[in-house]
């Protein structure tokens, strides 16, 4: 809580100090200690940061200036308190992605800049792909953790930012997207030499294995890939992990093959439909299909 005396201050500078408060500031709640008739405008400022306000006479009276006469006006101290609403709370425990990121968007779209809302679940990684496109939605991230047997993040709305020309950015990462498996072994071992190539280059890599190519990531399945000219397949595999590729598993993808998080090969990690389009639309990234 942040308390402020403004005495003396008349509006509309009492809103525009309040405002520039509320920006610089984490505060869910602030106090302003005004002359009655200095508070207009404070209601429009409550608004815009999500805020709720209450107002209330103090009973006291202050000199607010002294004429030439000698004579003083006096007014009534009025107390404004701009708190945080209560946050409303949503549980996306059981939704099959992308379930959960379209109730969070939904939800979202809906509420008023400077809103909270907590949303839990009991995966980790359905919290962690909500996370990565919340300032995609126009929210961003206040809080992680976890609560008995589920994990939470706490989202405040906020204004999305104008996006600069993609023209103008420079594309310093690739994502490879696969989707072919062990099926078609050309395709994926071009995956992984690929990723060697552009790693080699300086390049931020991130694979994401969708569809049949999520097969990639079971454990023990690279092993059974053998190409002539290289090394087996999952030895590819663990030397870009190695060298810090991020390898992401379509969540839907792998429940479609019963496959589990404990399934997975180590360094690869199961994500959801929001961090996929996130990485798609990401103009930073050069995207390579295979």
């Amino acid at each position: 809580m942040k308390k402020v005396k403004a005495l003396g201050i008349k509006a509309p500078n009492t809103s525009i100090m309040a405002d520039n408060i509320l920006k610089n500031g984490s505060e869910d709640e602030l106090i302003i200690i005004v002359n009655e008739g200095s508070e207009g405008g404070l209601e429009n400022v409550a608004k815009k940061h999500g805020l709720k306000l209450e107002t209330e006479k103090s009973g006291k009276e202050t000199v607010e200036n002294q004429g030439f006469s000698g004579n003083r006006t006096k007014g009534s101290i009025v107390v404004v308190r701009m708190s945080r609403k209560e946050m409303e709370e949503l549980d996306v425990t059981g939704e099959t992605c992308p379930g959960p990121i379209i109730i969070v968007g939904d939800k979202l779209g809906s509420m008023q800049t400077g809103e909270r809302l907590k949303v839990k679940n009991k995966s980790i990684e359905s919290i962690e792909d909500i996370a990565v496109s919340i300032a995609d939605m126009g929210g961003k991230v206040i809080e992680k953790g976890t609560e008995g047997d589920k994990n939470y993040i706490v989202i405040e709305k906020s204004e999305i930012a104008a996006s600069g020309s993609v023209d103008a950015v420079k594309r310093d990462k690739v994502l490879v997207v696969q989707s072919n498996g062990i099926g078609n072994a050309e395709r994926a071992y071009a995956t992984f030499i690929f990723s060697k190539a552009a790693l080699s280059m300086g390049k931020e890599v991130t694979i994401f294995l969708l569809m049949d190519g999520a097969s990639i990531a079971r454990k023990g399945n690279a092993e059974t890939v053998k190409h002539p000219a290289f090394d087996r397949l999952s030895k590819l595999m663990a030397e870009v992990i190695d060298k810090g590729v991020k390898v992401y598993v379509c969540e839907l993808s792998a429940e479609f093959r019963g496959i589990k998080p404990e399934n997975l090969v180590e360094g690869t990690k199961i994500a959801g439909a929001a961090t996929y389009i996130t990485l798609l639309s990401d103009p930073t990234y050069a995207i390579v299909n295979f």
